[in-house]
């Protein structure tokens, strides 16, 4: 079956690096892509847990450093670990739900004694894909991005829409409307610099039009310390069955996102299907880098689909400029005032921004369904799944009779999704399966591309 991809023009390829300070901005525009999602779970915890703004602060610091050293071993490729594809890694806002729940009932010391033996499990599912490939195939994986990216475009409109500042406020629409048509406006600049760094100039832009409108606060910067060094087992941990076995499904359903970002990013940077060794090497790195992160008190790592986004928009896939991103997130995890400086950015800011790269990932997802033949068989696979990974996202209020657990796996998106997918891939055993037997040993390969 013959291959399509997005038509996406690549400015710096896998190999390429730009000059130092190209890269540093560059690399600036994963870091402001990222930084609020891998701190959202630590504010949450320490919001439900009621901790003290030092305690919060050193949590942020260390999701910072582990997003850093993760990024590392996920573009190393080192024997057989990390996927060596410039993809960034993060706390992952997939496993919130499940770390409130399990933070409430258990502690910090039960999160990350849970979030440790799962990321050794989901090694093991890294090493496993080749008897797994029924499970990991294009279908599935077109069907997790395509799902993680329609339930991202609710978040980033409501962070442009500012919900939590200002509901909807004119100033709020105006600044992240602004950050959009700025990007627009210079990814179609004929420029490759202008046109690589479209999203860090909108989100310039955004920065500086709030500072004149009076919506930046700069007391958390003020108040923050310049120096804080990230420390490991801080916490004394535990490991309850409960909150082990809640922990073990999340890492099942981030093994298919990571699946899927990494068969998105090459569909759409090199216009072909990820190879066994990268997307086992990244599901591995994953793992790795999750049970590292507890060691450093964070919580799960994982790849960020808005990262993909940024790539699929800007055209930079160069290994290079994600190295330096992943610098200075360790940097940054070092001198928290820094951090506290991208930290503040006002929510319109990120929104606009986030209209621009999360819509690109549902395009990842339906160019990578292009790969699958649209018969009655997975028609009603790609249907069924998405019906009911995005509507009990969007509608959680239809699970609420049903206990709390289930509740967090329902609604999550990605979870039922994949549930769903896997299930009647693996049911509905009929002649139109064979179809896809080419592609799927295409992508299975032994062959390191």
């Amino acid at each position: 079956m013959k291959h399509t991809a997005i038509e996406m023009d690549v400015v710096y390829g896998i190999e390429d690096k730009p000059g130092l300070s190209k890269g540093i901005i560059l690399a600036f525009q994963h870091i402001l892509a990222m930084f609020a999602a891998n701190i959202t779970v630590p504010l949450l915890l320490s919001s439900l847990l009621g901790l003290p703004s030092s305690e919060t602060t050193f949590l942020i610091q260390c999701s910072l450093f582990m997003a850093g050293v993760a990024t590392f071993i996920q573009i190393a490729k080192y024997k057989g670990i990390g996927s060596g594809l410039p993809i960034v890694m993060g706390t992952s806002n997939a496993f919130i739900p499940t770390v409130l729940a399990i933070g409430k009932d258990f502690g910090i010391g039960a999160i990350l004694g849970a979030s440790f033996i799962g990321g050794l499990f989901e090694v093991f599912l890294g090493k496993s894909l080749i008897k797994l490939k029924k499970i990991f195939t294009p279908l599935i994986s077109g069907i997790v991005v395509l799902t993680i990216g329609i339930t991202l475009i609710p978040i980033g409109m409501r962070e442009a829409a500012g919900i939590k500042t200002g509901s909807g406020s004119l100033i709020n629409l105006f600044i992240s409307t602004s950050v959009l048509v700025t990007i627009i406006l210079f990814n179609r600049s004929k420029n490759k610099f202008l046109k690589s760094s479209s999203i860090l100039i909108g989100l310039v832009v955004g920065y500086v039009m709030s500072f004149f409108l009076g919506i930046v606060n700069m007391t958390p910067v003020i108040e923050t310390g310049w120096f804080a060094a990230p420390v490991p087992f801080q916490y004394k941990w535990s490991f309850e069955p409960a909150a082990i076995i809640a922990m073990l499904f999340m890492y099942i359903a981030t093994s298919i996102e990571t699946i899927g970002d990494i068969s998105a990013l090459t569909m759409g940077a090199e216009k072909r299907p990820a190879t066994y060794e990268e997307m086992s090497g990244g599901v591995i790195a994953d793992g790795i880098g999750s049970s590292i992160a507890a060691l450093f008190n964070g919580f799960p790592n994982t790849s960020y689909t808005q990262n993909i986004g940024v790539v699929n928009l800007t055209g930079v896939f160069s290994r290079y400029v994600v190295k330096i991103g992943g610098i200075i997130l360790i940097v940054l995890s070092i001198f928290p005032k820094f951090a506290a400086l991208i930290a503040i950015m006002p929510e319109p800011v990120l929104g606009g921004a986030s209209m621009a790269m999360f819509p690109m990932v549902v395009v990842s997802g339906i160019s990578l369904l292009k790969d699958v033949k649209l018969d009655s068989r997975n028609m009603l696979i790609i249907a069924m799944s998405l019906g009911l990974g995005v509507g009990l996202n969007l509608v959680p209020e239809a699970t609420q009779q049903l206990p709390r657990d289930i509740q967090f796996f329902l609604t999550s998106g990605v979870v039922p999704a994949a549930f769903v997918a896997i299930s009647l891939n693996l049911f509905f055993k009929d002649d139109i399966f064979d179809d896809d037997e080419s592609n799927e040993e295409h992508i299975y390969s032994s062959q390191v591309r």
